[in-house]
C-alpha cells in the first residue's frame, strides 16, 4: 500500500468547537516544548539516547487515560469534551493525556531533534484482541522505521515498525505535512479531500461553510 499526500484536515476536538488544522497539533516551536526538550536532552551527546530520554519522560510522567474529560469556563460560558485533544504545552503541565495528546507532545519534542521527514504522529488502529483507534509516533533513523509508543513506559523506546504488526497506520502527520495510507480511508472528493477515518473529529461546520456537504 502506498503513502499519499493529503490536504490538511480541519479538526474540531477543541473547546467551543474552535477549528484547528491537524498539523497544528504538533508544536515543536512552542516555548514550553523547547524548554522541556533542552532539559531532557542536555546530558546526552548521542541522538538515540536523546530520543530514549524523551520517550522515557513522556511515557512515565504523563499519565495515560483512554479518554480525557475536560471543561473550559470563560465569563459564564462553558464548553466540555469527553475526548479532548489538548495542545502539547498543556499536556506537559497537567501531566495527563489520551493517546493522541501524549503522541502530540512526544512528536513535538522529537521534532526538535529530528527533521520533518524523520518523525510523525500516526493515527490508526491497534489490534489488541480487537481493533481500536490509537495514536502513536513513528521515527525514521538510517532508513529504518521505528514505533515510539507514548502510553506505555514498560515498552522499549523504539520498536521496529516492520515487526509491530498490531499497529495499522492510517494517517501520518507532523507540523509540516499530512499523509494517508492508500486504501485505509476514503478521501471524500470535495474541493478539498477529507478523511472519513477522521469523521468524528472533523470540523464539519467549517466544511459546510465552504459549500461542501457530508
Amino acid at each position: 500500500m502506498g503513502v499519499i499526500t493529503m490536504d490538511d484536515q480541519p479538526i474540531s476536538a477543541t473547546f467551543f468547537h474552535e477549528g484547528r488544522w491537524l498539523t497544528e497539533w504538533v508544536t515543536p516551536d512552542a516555548m514550553e516544548v523547547q524548554e522541556l526538550y533542552r532539559q531532557l536532552t542536555k546530558d546526552y551527546p548521542d541522538r538515540v539516547d536523546r530520543i530514549k530520554a524523551i520517550h522515557d519522560w513522556v511515557s512515565r510522567e504523563i499519565k495515560y487515560k483512554p479518554y480525557i474529560n475536560a471543561r473550559l469556563w470563560v465569563e459564564g460560558k462553558s464548553s466540555s469534551s469527553s475526548d479532548a485533544w489538548l495542545p502539547p504545552s498543556l499536556t506537559r503541565r497537567i501531566k495527563v493525556g489520551n493517546c493522541a495528546n501524549t503522541s502530540f507532545l512526544l512528536a513535538s519534542l522529537l521534532r526538535n531533534e529530528l527533521d520533518p521527514g524523520e518523525v510523525h504522529v500516526v493515527l490508526g488502529n491497534l489490534h489488541n484482541g480487537k481493533p481500536g483507534g490509537h495514536a502513536w509516533v513513528q521515527v525514521k533513523l538510517e532508513e529504518q522505521a521505528y514505533i515510539v509508543e507514548s502510553t506505555c513506559p514498560g515498552l522499549p523506546a523504539m520498536v521496529h515498525a516492520a515487526v509491530a504488526d498490531r499497529y495499522e497506520p492510517v494517517h501520518y502527520f507532523n507540523d509540516k505535512t499530512a499523509y494517508a495510507i492508500e486504501g485505509r480511508t476514503v478521501l471524500e472528493p470535495f474541493s478539498r479531500l477529507y478523511s472519513t477515518w477522521l469523521k468524528d473529529y472533523l470540523d464539519w461546520a467549517y466544511i459546510q461553510s465552504r459549500g461542501e456537504n457530508k
